[in-house]
């Protein structure tokens, strides 16, 4: 098990120096909580730009009973880190960072005791649990997935430097309506190079989405670009407005319907259901539906291949099925599947609102705020992208206002799952079946794989996103190589220049 903490900090010193004087204590529970603020921004992008990183006291109490005392050794004792002492029971939990001198690119070590170690391990193997029958994609986590780490460390100390230099180069994110500090990307980078250099792999499936998360989901995706399978290069194919693809499926009917069908439970309880009706008229919960319909053989999507978390079962709602008869649907669907959508919109935006998008970054979180922000965000001043669209597709803006009624988050969600099922139930897996000696790596809605067989899986994605979505998508091949790295260092020193 290992353990990421700053590079620069010498524990062994400190705490020699200046030793705890509670009891029990181990040097290893010490690190440990130093390491969870570098690795829980790494598992959570949404928490990322955050200047503390919120710690669950108790999930930390879980593995360490005492965690208070060792936080206030760590605080006002070794004075490593600090707070923002503020917590909300039930919403949020109080946030940590280190001090400023110790924001700074991690170094692993081991956890030596053996007991924690094993608490640690057991922690790992529930992981390990939850993708247990995703054998298909774990087996290509091996010792053959490389990544060229001198190579990502000195591309990321040339790219820190120059945002440090100059801050017109810093991301902005559009959410949160603040500036990325270089120093936090930087660390997060060269973390998840490290974990993927030590194999240490950390694969795991949501229960929330059932997303498939491992090392190269959670790293930058420009520092994919020195990861290779055994020695050959990884090309990723990506589905293009991805998100707005998948959600074209939502303004059919025939989605929130299931066919009329007869079929047996089981040997003692059968059961004949016509399937004109919502099925939410049937069931009470989305197990239920999954449990009943998962042999049903169907190639267009529908609501019963889902899974989705019980919670969300009101999704299932009567209105939906006859507010989708309608016909002003067809602009978005065609923007869509021509992968003109970003273009279309950024365009409005420029042309009637006065906003201009700096790249394609800016105009997807820009989209992510119309489709996936609060219906009631839609009267604040910032939210005049998300009142063009419902004008200029007003039929489509009811839709997912309508999925959104009692949570926001349910649309995101939703789509989620349907691209968890389709990239990860339905083509990795013949994929899988068809190639088995074809490297795969899911990264959300992109798989990835050799040259070799780049051009096979690309045939299975278009075959089956067509099948269950209605309409192909566009689908674009990046390769993951060194000189688009290359290419982004020069970008950001040619943009240094003009701003100069």
């Amino acid at each position: 098990m290992r353990l990421y903490i700053p590079e620069n900090l010498d524990i062994f010193e400190l705490t020699h120096n200046n030793p705890p004087s509670f009891r029990p204590y181990k040097l290893d529970k010490l690190c440990y909580i130093l390491h969870l603020i570098n690795a829980i921004p790494l598992m959570d992008k949404n928490i990322q730009g955050e200047d503390f990183v919120p710690i669950n006291a108790k999930k930390l109490q879980d593995k360490i009973q005492n965690y208070k005392k060792y936080l206030n050794y760590l605080e006002n004792d070794l004075q490593i880190i600090e707070s923002d002492n503020h917590y909300v029971v039930g919403e949020k939990s109080k946030g940590f960072r280190f001090i400023e001198r110790y924001r700074r690119p991690v170094k692993s070590m081991q956890v030596e005791d053996f007991t924690f170690r094993n608490k640690l391990k057991a922690h790992k193997n529930r992981k390990i649990e939850s993708v247990k029958h995703l054998g298909f994609l774990t087996k290509w986590f091996n010792d053959k997935l490389r990544i060229d780490y001198d190579y990502i460390d000195d591309f990321l100390v040339q790219e820190h430097n120059l945002k440090i230099k100059d801050k017109t180069l810093w991301e902005y994110d559009r959410v949160r309506k603040k500036y990325k500090h270089p120093t936090n990307q930087m660390v997060h980078a060269q973390m998840s190079a490290q974990r993927l250099k030590w194999q240490d792999y950390n694969l795991m499936l949501d229960d929330n989405v059932y997303r498939f998360h491992t090392n190269l989901t959670n790293m930058p995706s420009r520092i994919r670009n020195a990861v290779t399978y055994d020695g050959q290069k990884l090309i990723s194919l990506d589905i293009k407005n991805s998100q707005p693809y998948l959600s074209t499926i939502l303004l059919s009917r025939d989605f929130w319907i299931v066919q009329k069908q007869k079929f047996e439970r089981n040997k003692n309880n059968s059961l004949s259901i016509a399937f004109d009706e919502p099925q939410s008229r049937y069931f009470s919960s989305f197990n239920q539906i999954n449990k009943v319909f998962n042999e049903i053989e169907c190639d267009t999507l529908n609501i019963s291949h889902i899974n989705i978390h019980n919670n969300d079962s009101y999704i299932m709602l009567g209105e939906i099925p006859q507010s989708l008869i309608n016909n002003e649907f067809q602009h978005y669907i065609d923007l869509v599947v021509s992968g003109k959508l970003y273009e279309f919109l950024e365009d409005a935006f420029f042309q009637e609102l006065g906003i201009e998008l700096k790249d394609r970054k800016e105009v997807k979180a820009a989209v992510f705020q119309v489709l996936f922000t609060s219906n009631q965000f839609k009267g604040q001043a910032e939210a005049a992208p998300k009142r063009l669209f419902e004008q200029k597709f007003k039929a489509v803006y009811d839709v997912f206002a309508k999925i959104k009624s009692k949570d926001k988050s349910l649309l995101p969600r939703l789509l989620q799952s349907i691209e968890s099922h389709l990239m990860i139930n339905v083509i990795a897996k013949r994929v899988s079946e068809e190639y088995p000696l074809a490297p795969i790596y899911t990264i959300h809605d992109s798989i990835s794989t050799t040259e070799e067989f780049v051009d096979a899986v690309e045939q299975i994605m278009m075959e089956e996103l067509t099948k269950a979505i209605g309409n192909p998508p566009t689908i674009k091949q990046e390769v993951w190589c060194k000189s688009n790295m290359v290419n982004r260092l020069g970008a950001l020193k040619e943009k240094a220049k003009v701003v100069v």
